[in-house]
């Protein structure tokens, strides 16, 4: 069996999966199994993963019951070998040594769930900003109201089954809600060592200021209202490519 399962949801990702599974395929930890998650994709993700299945055999891929991420998720762990879960987006990358240093930190502070801040792939001032802002208000919150992306979440099989899984009613910040309850089950920190080089391109194809007050307003609805079950942020869950440079 595997140390660790990584799941990766996808819908529409041909031109950034094969980058996360080349990381992924370069790293100095080795004990894992990385499951891809097809959300019913109408591009070429699904070739774009098996032409590395053939290279990788502890890449699989699965094709998701229900559209949604977080039907995808749940997917891929339900199909999980592993205790120990990673969820992660398909459009990060990450370091060389990532996992040996997640796995290590994870093991030696006895951590179950888990996250790490971001680090954005441009140098946009605005950019580099929102992530400062967004990082301090992970590491504000972990101790009391705990927040997570879907870029990267640890988590075990077992306290997965307990929450039965992410909610896939909820239509934004879905993996906020995670998080929240896998923390009144284990101990939430957010790891030191290692972060996640995390894509823009949503703010490049949409409104930069719209969507940043969409991600600011987003925990005090929550707060307020509960979780996000209609589309009242009219936030797409499929992220269209890149602008051209």
């Amino acid at each position: 069996m595997p140390e660790l399962s990584i799941i990766i949801p996808c819908l529409n990702e041909e031109h950034y999966i094969g980058r996360l599974l080349d990381c992924l395929g370069k790293q100095t930890f080795r004990d894992f199994q990385i499951i891809v998650v097809d959300s019913h994709s109408t591009d070429g993700t699904a070739t774009a993963v098996r032409r590395r299945m053939r290279k990788d055999r502890r890449i699989s891929l699965l094709r998701s019951p229900r559209k949604g991420v977080s039907d995808a998720r749940n997917a891929g762990a339900w199909k999980a070998q592993a205790e120990r879960l990673l969820f992660m987006d398909a459009d990060v990358t990450i370091g060389s040594d990532f996992l040996k240093k997640a796995m290590g930190e994870l093991e030696e502070r006895g951590l179950q769930v888990s996250g790490c801040c971001l680090v954005p792939d441009s140098r946009k001032l605005f950019d580099r900003l929102g992530h400062h802002l967004l990082n301090g208000w992970f590491q504000a919150m972990q101790y009391v109201w705990p927040h997570m992306v879907g870029q990267c979440i640890f988590s075990t099989r077992a306290i997965h089954r307990k929450l039965k899984g992410f909610d896939s009613t909820i239509l934004f910040a879905e993996d906020n809600d995670y998080v929240n309850r896998a923390s009144t089950l284990a101990r939430f920190r957010i790891l030191r060592s290692v972060r996640v080089i995390s894509s823009t391109r949503r703010f490049e194809s949409e409104n930069s200021i719209v969507l940043g007050m969409k991600y600011a307003l987003c925990p005090l609805y929550r707060l307020i209202f509960g979780e996000i079950r209609t589309n009242i942020f009219n936030y797409r869950m499929d992220i269209p490519k890149r602008k051209k440079q």
